[in-house]
This record gives structure tokens, C-alpha cells and sequence, in this order.
């Protein structure tokens, strides 16, 4: 991820090549995304990138999946009591069915899962 210019830059190191893509422009569904792509981590059978944003009116995590190259917003912080914070510390539990994120000024940490108990990917 590259703060300054809001960009995801995909390595490819066997071919040596790269590509690089604006970060949130192809979202699905509802949310946005800003504002600067933070923190990182790559689900397990790395289908989804997952991401925080750095500051802005609603800070959240984010994925994207792989394949399409499309923006999701798997939780998102509104209203006054987030705005312009920071989302920080993405996680995944050894298992990889727990998703851990925090908000940085409010000291608020989320323990996040899906609905349908299998892991995030």
C-alpha cells in the first residue's frame, strides 16, 4: 500500500513484474473508503487482502478480493464518536474465524465473525 497516493502495488515475483491500482475504487456494496489504506494482513488462502484506513470521517476495515479486484467494507466506524480516527492492529485468530481491530483515540477493540462461522479467506 502506498499512504500518499492511495495505491495497492501487486508484486508478482515469479514473473517479475508489478501492477498497481487505485485503492477502493471498485467497491461492492455499501461503505467507502476515503481516505489512506494503513495496515495490511493477506487471509490464508489469500483470496482477500484486508486493510485499515488511516484516519478519516469513517475509519473501518476493509478487503479485497483477489480474483476481481473488488472493495469491501467488513466493518466501518460512523458518526462523531469515530470520526476522523484511526483504525489500527488488524488481526486474524490462529484459526482465522476471528477478525481483531481496534480504533485508535477511543480505545475501542472489535472482535469481528461471520455469521456463517466459517473462516475469513
Amino acid at each position: 500500500m502506498a499512504k500518499k497516493t492511495q495505491e495497492l502495488i501487486i508484486l508478482d515475483l515469479e514473473n517479475m513484474t508489478y501492477e498497481s491500482e487505485i485503492s477502493g475504487k471498485k467497491f461492492y456494496g455499501e461503505g467507502s473508503f476515503g481516505d489512506q489504506p494503513d495496515q495490511i494482513i493477506i487471509g490464508p488462502r489469500r483470496k482477500f487482502i484486508y486493510f485499515t484506513e488511516d484516519g478519516g470521517e469513517n475509519p473501518g476495515v476493509y478487503a479485497r478480493h483477489d480474483a476481481d479486484g473488488t472493495y469491501y467494507t467488513v466493518f466501518q466506524g460512523v458518526g462523531q464518536r469515530y470520526n476522523n480516527d484511526e483504525t489500527i492492529g488488524i488481526a486474524l485468530s490462529p484459526d482465522s474465524k476471528r477478525l481483531y481491530a481496534g480504533i485508535q483515540d477511543k480505545g475501542s477493540i472489535f472482535e469481528l465473525w461471520r455469521n456463517d462461522g466459517l473462516p475469513f479467506e
